[in-house]
């Protein structure tokens, strides 16, 4: 502005500017180092008068650095004066272009005189709104306010720099700016504004606002080239959604301060300190470097959360996260404290403390109460604290753990039990002498097992699986289980002593175990289970004897069989009283078919309540949702599941070798529900 003062000096002392009084002049451009004045018009409005009145009309005049973008055109002043080398406009009009924007005709006013200047433009239509600007200069020093009252934005997206972002429907902006330089360099910034009703989203869809209002001031300063800066944000209504996650803010108010630098030469922001409060949900506080060189990375952050409510922190940010992945219907209450730190984009250290934890699911996978315990990790691969946690119930499903603790290391993408531990389980105990597992970045995890059950209740077990009660414990020793490549094996075998026998589970294997269609492989081994036992337990009937017999080549898929080579019958040693009752028997040959039932209603075998038998066997190869059935022998166009011995006896046979599977599932069901026998 100085340069342009003298130049105004320099023509009103010149002989041909006395030489004007009483005409006009025109001057056809203006330049300065930072000014230019394009079309300038000068004439007397009043010659005679003292002071002389002069009248300007400026066609463009382009501002100096840093407001370069905008210039203000159709310059009018018919309250103009120029002496004692001051240069005044009063009562002025002008209109502001920028790229893709002109304004309507506003107040203007403008002062250059030696020592200082200024320039107003008021009553400014923008976006429905008005803005109101002021300028000064003193030297190379000088400072701008600026006030933009009640600005629609809606009217706001077709400007620049918002052009295509986002689509907004309804929202007021009103904006106070302070901002103050030297020549082209701006050093102090201070902005306020307040956002009130805005709803609007992205064009992706990823981030949208509903009635939103937000309340921001900014105060920065530049000193050499880094600008210092400090921020205060608060929403008071409304919602917020950022994919995935959907915040109310009407009853939970989300305040945001943070200080810190940013160096434009670097590409760089230095968040020195921030705190983020959303009402009882969490706080979180840190520092952190970020770098935007190449997209948005943080170079190093270290960040601490705190919250006393996590039932309220985990319906607002874990249930979205959780949804359509294997932690969807998880859900968790208590209080956490956590620490940890973020470099190049990974995180690299976390220590999270939870007292009082709870964790529900709604698929009933787990729960958990009464948790508490501290959890140390590191990406350093020599990283040696150890971690713990302790709970007071836990459950798998429908299996109970009791009461206990145990202590673990964590470390880069492994952990592993550090010492054994035995837990609680159905009136024995689980003792897991190793456990860990190896994360994988875009596969499931590897996980390690080998521990051994002793005297687990058989009775609980059933009872927990909604089963018929069964009687006997569950003892073995478990070599190493192992789950890889989404793929779960069993080294050696499980030993279940029930009714007085054993049943011994081998080459146990499972594939897509966690998917929607999980793969299970077996075999089972059943040894001399005594059947006055077993029997005793449903409504099969009474039979007395013993039973051995296997399921070999066991494949289930989504935990239906779809094939498998299954014997049940009496051992050849077995040298135990057979007896078997009316009921079994007529509920033996439901099952194959045969007419036993119509046999024992007549004549004298309907007196007797029990037969002798010499030997029972059934066995069942299920192929393409076939059974083929097959006896102790093959008789005649049938073959033999019960071979009579004694006095009474009775042989009861099987007619149709081959049954549908979900026929023989249907037949098998009603004997365990009803007393009535329905042969087929």
């Amino acid at each position: 502005m100085p340069s342009l003062f003298l130049i105004f000096v320099f023509v009103s002392m010149s002989p041909v500017a006395h030489a004007l009084a009483g005409f006009s002049l025109a001057i056809e451009a203006i330049t300065t180092p930072q000014w230019h004045l394009q079309g300038i018009h000068i004439g007397l409005t009043d010659p005679a008068q003292a002071p002389q009145k002069l009248a300007l009309t400026i066609e463009k005049l382009s501002l100096p650095k840093p407001f370069h973008d905008l210039t203000l055109i159709d310059i009018r002043c018919n309250d103009f004066s120029w002496q004692d080398q001051a240069l005044t406009c009063q009562h002025g009009l002008a209109k502001v272009q920028a790229k893709n924007w002109q304004s309507l005709a506003a107040k203007f006013s403008l002062a250059i005189k030696k020592d200082h200047s200024s320039l107003t433009l008021s009553g400014l239509q923008l976006a429905g709104g008005t803005l109101t600007i002021n300028a000064g200069q003193q030297g190379n020093n000088w400072q701008v306010q600026a006030s933009a009252k009640a600005l629609n934005s809606t009217l706001l997206q077709p400007l620049p720099p918002t052009t295509a972002a986002a689509e907004l429907t309804s929202g007021l902006i009103n904006i106070n700016l302070n901002a103050s330089g030297s020549s082209a360099l701006i050093t102090d910034v201070a902005l306020s504004a307040d956002v009130n009703g805005l709803t609007g989203q992205t064009k992706d869809g990823r981030f949208a606002t509903e009635k939103l209002t937000v309340i921001t001031a900014l105060k920065a300063h530049q000193n050499k080239g880094v600008w210092h800066w400090q921020n205060e944000t608060r929403s008071t209504k409304g919602a917020l959604y950022a994919e995935p996650i959907y915040l109310e803010t009407a009853s939970q108010n989300i305040n945001l301060t943070a200080t810190g630098d940013w160096d434009a030469a670097r590409q760089s922001v230095s968040i020195t300190s921030l705190q983020l409060r959303h009402a009882h949900n969490a706080t979180l506080k840190g520092n952190a470097l970020i770098r935007y060189k190449k997209g948005l990375d943080i170079a190093k952050a270290r960040l601490s959360l705190h919250s006393d409510d996590l039932q309220q922190l985990s319906a607002t940010y874990l249930k979205p996260l959780f949804e359509q992945t294997a932690l969807d219907g998880l859900s968790a209450a208590g209080q956490l404290n956590a620490d940890f730190s973020i470099t190049a984009n990974d995180l690299s250290t976390l220590t999270a403390t939870v007292t009082n934890l709870a964790i529900h699911d709604t698929a009933q996978r787990i729960n958990l109460e009464g948790g508490t315990g501290t959890v140390f990790w590191s990406d350093n691969k020599a990283f040696a604290t150890p971690s713990q946690f302790a709970w007071q119930t836990l459950k798998l499903g429908p299996l109970p753990i009791g009461p206990s603790s145990v202590a673990f290391l964590t470390r880069a993408n492994t952990t592993h039990l550090l010492k054994k531990t035995s837990l609680p389980f159905l009136g024995g105990t689980i003792a897991i002498d190793q456990l860990g597992w190896q994360t994988k970045a875009t596969q499931e995890p590897d996980i390690y097992f080998t521990g051994k059950l002793a005297n687990v209740s058989l009775e609980k077990l059933s009872l927990a699986l909604n089963w018929t009660p069964l009687s006997g414990s569950i003892n073995g020793t478990i070599p190493r289980v192992e789950y890889r490549n989404k793929t779960l094996s069993l080294d050696g075998g499980i030993d279940i002593q029930a009714f007085d026998g054993v049943v011994k589970i081998t080459n146990l294997a499972s594939s897509e175990l966690f998917s929607t269609f999980p793969k299970l492989y077996g075999e089972l081994e059943i040894d001399r289970i005594d059947l006055d036992q077993l029997t005793q337990k449903f409504k099969f009937g009474g039979i007395t004897g013993k039973l051995s017999g296997f399921v070999r080549k066991l494949y289930l898929e989504n935990w239906q069989p779809v094939t498998f080579f299954a014997w049940l019958g009496t051992p050849d040693d077995d040298d135990s009283k057979h007896r078997i009752s009316q009921k079994a028997v007529k509920n033996i040959a439901s099952i194959g078919g045969g007419a036993a039932a119509g046999l024992l209603s007549k004549g004298f075998l309907s007196f007797f309540e029990t037969f002798g038998y010499d030997k029972i066997g059934l066995g069942c190869y299920l192929h393409d949702g076939v059974c083929q059935l097959s006896g102790v022998e093959a008789a005649g166009s049938g073959y033999v599941i019960i071979k009579g011995g004694g006095l009474p006896r009775i042989d009861v046979m099987g007619y149709n070798p081959r049954v549908d599977w979900a026929v023989l599932m249907e037949r098998l069901s009603r004997i365990g529900t009803t007393d009535e026998v329905i042969v087929k």
